[in-house]
């Protein structure tokens, strides 16, 4: 069963430099990273749409270092930098330690809701087909991740007792600090630009008899510095996974609800994924309410990915987008064919 759940120039530039593995004090270093990119047919039920598309929307590079102490404390850093140019193109950035007493995150990464909860299985094991991710090929989608940004954040992850692990993440100003959030190092209160944040994630992993279960709830809460109420929101997940004939299965599902006080969005997703040696197969389907305006999306994937060597996949298949609204109404067909290399 699959959890399906992702510095400065002068260091980018020293650890392209490199053969992909250094040592200096202690630390290792390696650079990791992906590519998808998709060819997208069809019609995205807008105007005087082209009717193709070519995608490269989701490549990164990682710089990763990690050391073990004397005593046996695991400690690192981590910078992920965006493959294209955009306003965000430092993502992820934080340090950690980790030890017997669990893990340690500081900087601008995952809260632990989202780290901790568990969705539906995307079609295939690239996760270019799934319906239930910012990456989304039409560009906007429900999702049932209880997402809190990547503002700077300290998270502190139990370790694993008796199939049980818990997440809590605080964050004093809910945006990343490159957005403007500080002032003189410190955040103002009440300016509107990032209240206070805390997330918190336990779920339950273990295997019965042959079938591998995964179980998830998940908590957020961020403050309005504008007035008005508070965001709450709160998921469960699902994921089962079992043997079946020579390959295995993963069925899953989750759920989410964002409660803004006057305005409430409930997301479901559920799905099924087969899979054998190289191959997988399967089909994903999300669903969204929205109280104002009212407004229901829903999208469901086809298909499937195959492994062509270590480090390269390849998935095609075939999605459907609907969205009803009176204010923006979408009916999207699109067949996928997409390639992701990771290193």
């Amino acid at each position: 069963m699959k959890k399906l759940l992702l510095g400065t120039t002068a260091l980018a530039t020293a650890a392209l430099l490199s053969a992909g593995t250094a040592n200096a004090d202690g630390l290792t270093m390696k650079v990791e990273g992906y590519f998808q990119g998709a060819m997208i047919f069809g019609d995205n039920g807008l105007p005087n749409s082209r009717g193709v598309s070519f995608r490269d929307w989701n490549n990164e590079i990682h710089f990763k270092a990690e050391g073990t102490a004397d005593n046996g404390l695991t400690y690192g850093f981590r910078i992920e930098l965006e493959g294209n140019t955009t306003g965000d193109q430092i993502d992820e950035q934080y340090l950690y330690l980790k030890g017997a007493f669990g893990q340690i995150i500081f900087g601008e990464d995952d809260g632990a809701s989202e780290k901790m909860g568990y969705i539906s299985p995307a079609p295939d094991n690239n996760g270019i087909l799934s319906v239930n991710t910012g990456n989304f090929v039409f560009g906007s989608t429900p999702t049932t991740v209880n997402n809190t940004g990547d503002g700077v954040k300290l998270t502190y992850i139990t370790p694993r007792i008796a199939g049980f692990q818990l997440g809590l993440s605080y964050a004093p100003e809910a945006c990343e600090e490159r957005q403007g959030c500080l002032v003189n190092e410190f955040g103002l209160d009440n300016d509107g630009l990032g209240g206070q944040q805390f997330s918190a994630g336990l779920n339950f992993s273990k295997e019965f008899s042959g079938v591998s279960l995964g179980v998830s709830g998940t908590y957020a809460w961020t403050e309005n510095e504008l007035g008005g109420s508070d965001l709450d929101s709160y998921g469960f997940g699902l994921n089962l996974g079992f043997a079946a004939g020579a390959g295995e299965i993963t069925a899953g599902g989750s759920y989410l609800m964002m409660d803004f006080g006057a305005i409430e969005i409930e997301s479901y997703d559920a799905g099924i994924q087969y899979a054998q040696g190289p191959f997988t197969v399967g089909v994903q389907s999300i669903w969204q309410d929205y109280d104002f305006p009212n407004t229901e999306v829903w999208a469901v994937s086809v298909g499937g990915g195959y492994e062509v060597a270590t480090g390269l996949g390849v998935s095609a298949g075939y999605i459907h987008y609907d969205r009803d609204s009176g204010l923006a109404a979408q009916d999207s067909d699109a067949f996928l064919i997409g390639t992701m290399l990771s290193f």
